[in-house]
């Protein structure tokens, strides 16, 4: 449901290798990016992931792993924990097994519940993050009381943007404004009650609002994407637009070319 999954996977099977990654994390260095977060798909697919985190420890990045924990064991999370990762954002699908499991058509709610209790054990800071749509809106207080039981500093609730496959199933996902307005003054609530044990940052929909919100504060203002074999995107949804097709990270010397 994440707004950067691709509805066409097939064609994207060519990664760059590990001497190509760690130029890419050099160069975007060199053009002063401070911020390196290792996302997906399935980023601890990768045998070198400890690799890419040391060299980019340093190279002075903070560096985050958004994960669903599928793979985090404790043993690499050790590793990781010496190549100098800075924090963790865990995925959820929900609160309960049930519907966790539904949503992501795996046995995981367990593991994940697991992983986290070993996430903290390591002393990493720790995100949370659930994906909202109908289904799981109304569990939304069920889904910050997990994250205060599990000690999570920070809680991302993600409103469901509809481009990729989220657009493919938005008649399945949309959920009313009723159930947005119900969810917003639950959040409001619990962020008076919690104070600073917990932050609570909500992904703003881009729908039901008087006018569409800009994404990533603008494209290309403070993120740019990097997908695994190469392409980069400016927001993370740019990919699902045909006018980004900028070729690979590579091709091109960019530092010379911003010297220039």
């Amino acid at each position: 449901m994440f707004c950067y999954n691709p509805t066409n996977y097939a064609d994207h099977l060519q990664e760059l290798n590990t001497d190509q990654w760690l130029g890419v994390l050099r160069e975007a260095h060199a053009l002063g990016a401070a911020q390196l977060g290792f996302s997906g798909g399935k980023p601890l697919l990768r045998d070198d992931l400890e690799t890419l985190v040391g060299e980019a420890r340093k190279l002075g990045f903070y560096t985050n792993l958004i994960t669903s924990g599928i793979g985090l064991t404790d043993k690499r999370l050790a590793a990781l924990k010496d190549a100098g990762l800075d924090h963790i954002q865990l995925s959820f699908q929900d609160s309960t097994q049930e519907l966790n499991d539904f949503l992501s058509h795996t046995k995981t709610f367990d593991l994940k519940n697991r992983v986290a209790r070993l996430i903290k054990v390591h002393g990493f800071p720790m995100v949370l993050n659930c994906v909202l749509h109908r289904d799981n809106l109304p569990h939304i207080a069920r889904i910050i009381d997990m994250a205060l039981e599990m000690g999570a500093e920070y809680l991302e609730l993600a409103n469901t943007q509809y481009y990729g496959w989220a657009h493919e199933n938005r008649a399945q996902l949309m959920p009313t404004a009723e159930q947005l307005k119900e969810a917003e003054a639950i959040v409001e609530r619990y962020r008076k009650e919690i104070g600073e044990r917990c932050k609570i940052f909500v992904v703003v929909p881009d729908y039901y609002e008087t006018r569409p919100k800009r994404c990533m504060n603008g494209w290309g203002q403070v993120f740019l994407g990097i997908a695994p074999n190469g392409a980069p995107y400016r927001a993370h949804a740019a990919r699902s637009h045909v006018s980004q097709r900028e070729g690979h990270v590579g091709a091109r010397d960019l530092v010379r070319e911003r010297r220039a």
